[in-house]
């Protein structure tokens, strides 16, 4: 094990040692055979996933320290049973050149970014419950004491469920667990935000 990569992982993952933590996830190409190519959205990090006996996992690089709050926020949400990805634990690197910390999520799997509904004809019928599912996914959020506060098509999986889509949180940078209850400024402030970000997606 590196001294200078702290794991922080939940039971019975993979220990993901044999990854190339000395480097940002930007330079993997060509470092480990265990990239993979799934489809993805806009994000203002690097974000790769990685293999492991074939159960696929997304790695997000964030600030040091980011990682961390990221990660607990997610499993608050997994223990209210929110929609959102799975968090699996975090890594922080204290390389001498390189500083940073990565999330890692279980991959959702059947999931779309909303870039793939567009590009595809194929989802055509899809499209028309795009807004419906991720206004459901802001409810739940809201009932929960949860203020988003990066509420954008980017920031959000889709899944097909009879002919109708479930929308999953897949970034939580932004968000503020208030519970039990979420003040009406923080729910209208949050709506400004979808519209603004989803307009402009």
């Amino acid at each position: 094990m590196n001294p200078s990569v702290d794991f922080h992982l939940r039971p019975a993952a993979p220990d993901f040692s044999d990854l190339p933590w000395h480097v940002s996830l930007c330079d993997w190409e060509g470092k480990t055979a265990r990239l993979a190519q799934v489809a993805v959205g806009l994000s203002r990090h690097p974000v790769i996933f990685v293999n492991y006996d074939g159960q696929l996992y997304s790695l997000k690089e964030l600030a040091p320290g980011a990682a961390r709050w990221e990660h607990d926020a997610l499993l608050k949400m997994e223990d209210l049973r929110l929609p959102s990805v799975t968090p699996i634990g975090y890594v922080e690197i204290h390389e001498q050149n390189y500083q940073a910390s990565v999330l890692i999520t279980r991959y959702l799997e059947g999931s779309l970014p909303y870039l793939t509904l567009f590009m595809s004809s194929a989802l055509d019928r899809y499209r028309d419950h795009l807004l419906d599912a991720m206004a459901w996914l802001l409810v739940q959020l809201h009932l929960s004491g949860i203020f988003w506060g990066d509420c954008s098509l980017s920031n959000t999986l889709f899944k097909r469920d009879a002919g109708m889509l479930q929308a999953y949180l897949v970034d939580a940078e932004t968000t503020e667990i208030s519970k039990p209850r979420l003040a009406p400024t923080l729910r209208y402030q949050d709506l400004e935000i979808m519209e603004v970000n989803v307009s402009g997606d």
